[in-house]
């Protein structure tokens, strides 16, 4: 009889006991074990990857509606661009074009405040930043607060000096603070950087607009024009320039084609700009000689709006040019019930009451002209009374109606 002991079998006997039927189980859910945690292990590693995609894809998404978002907005499309900004940032929240973007939109609605908060309690960093930067100058700018406003567009000029936007902002708002020199000098630092641009051209001609300089201002406003003839803006700012520096032949053909553009120029009242074009478009005409085409322009501005002073003086100029003194000296009169103390209509009643033989208004006029406009020097006053031994004054120097 054998006896059994504790030991472990071991040897050829013991390791053919061991690949019996039970050890080959054991084997089959060993394998079947590790055959999960790896499926398991390339699930989770899919999972990942399509989520990191989804990221991704959102990201080009958000990226795009952002680009429409800023089309809308430039559009004028505000709703529109708002939708397409709240779309994006729903895509991804952390890109850094939303927060600027989103106080565009504001700014477009208004809403001064929460462009603000939107712009303060951001984070951001690079382009994004000095964005920010400018469109606070903007927030305090529509505030009129122009000393706040230059010290953002100041900021945003120093984190991204090769940006115009931001270079003319500071100029402008230099001009605004009455700081024509200071103005002047900005740009001159950045001539050889930004020379060429149309911006650049656009902000020297209004620093010359501040100083007087008619002259220099057309021809920087001339610089702009070739480098943006489309801007009907430009070219009523050129226009002007070259009017008020006396350059009428010049000016004439861009009023021209500036009011043709308004068509008939039967607008509703409050047309300032369009009277002004086509009010300066008859004082051309009527120096080049061109009475009739004169008249028809100052006629279409009063048949819309009697009430322009400058409209019944300019008549008044016409008339003169046609002999018709009477109507002329009516047509004073009619300035001077708009605008009772204006030394242009003063002046002009005046003489074209001596003119008329009315001497009594005449001087009537020119004392008027003298006390309040401290014009000792005037030629037309000085002259009038002079041929005038008696000066007495009218309660009601108005001219008798025709």
């Amino acid at each position: 009889m054998t006896r059994r002991t504790g030991r472990i079998a071991s040897g050829p006997r013991a390791r053919r006991r061991a690949s019996g039927p039970e050890v080959q189980r054991c084997r089959r859910v060993l394998g079947i074990a590790l055959a999960l945690l790896t499926l398991g292990g390339c699930q989770a590693t899919h999972q990942q990857a399509k989520q990191q995609a989804t990221g991704r894809w959102n990201a080009v998404r958000a990226q795009v509606k952002v680009t429409l978002a800023a089309d809308q907005l430039k559009a004028g499309n505000v709703a529109d661009a708002a939708g397409e900004l709240a779309e994006a940032y729903r895509l991804n929240p952390t890109l850094a074009e939303l927060v600027p973007l989103q106080a565009r939109v504001h700014l477009a609605n208004g809403d001064t405040h929460k462009a603000q908060q939107v712009l303060e309690n951001a984070t951001l960093e690079g382009p994004a930043q000095a964005e920010a930067e400018y469109l606070l100058g903007i927030v305090w700018q529509q505030r009129q607060r122009w000393d706040a406003a230059l010290e953002h567009f100041t900021r945003a000029s120093r984190q991204a000096p090769d940006e115009i936007a931001y270079f003319v902002a500071v100029v402008q708002a230099l001009l605004q603070l009455g700081q024509t020199e200071q103005a002047l000098d900005q740009l001159r630092s950045g001539q050889e950087k930004f020379g060429w641009t149309g911006a650049y051209q656009a902000a020297w001609a209004e620093c010359h607009e501040h100083l007087g300089d008619s002259d220099a201002a057309a021809t920087a406003w001339s610089k702009v024009i070739g480098t943006n003839t489309a801007d009907r803006s430009i070219r009523e700012r050129l226009a002007m320039a070259l009017y008020q520096a006396g350059r009428l032949s010049e000016a004439t053909p861009i009023f021209e084609q500036l009011v043709e553009e308004d068509g008939t120029g039967l607008q509703p009242v409050g047309s300032e700009p369009s009277d002004c074009l086509r009010l300066a478009l008859a004082d051309c005409l009527l120096e080049d000689g061109r009475i009739d085409a004169a008249h028809t322009h100052v006629a279409i501005v009063l048949r819309r709006d009697e009430g322009q002073a400058a409209a019944w003086r300019l008549l008044a100029r016409v008339l003169v040019g046609q002999g018709r003194f009477e109507r002329a000296l009516q047509a004073a009169w009619r300035a001077l019930r708009i605008d009772p103390d204006n030394a242009q209509s003063l002046e002009l009643a005046a003489a074209l009451a001596s003119r008329s033989g009315d001497q009594e208004l005449a001087a009537t006029l020119a004392n008027r002209l003298l006390e309040r406009h401290h014009d000792s020097g005037n030629p037309v006053a000085s002259a009038i009374l002079s041929a005038t031994p008696v000066a007495t004054t009218r309660n009601d120097p108005a001219p008798s109606e025709e």
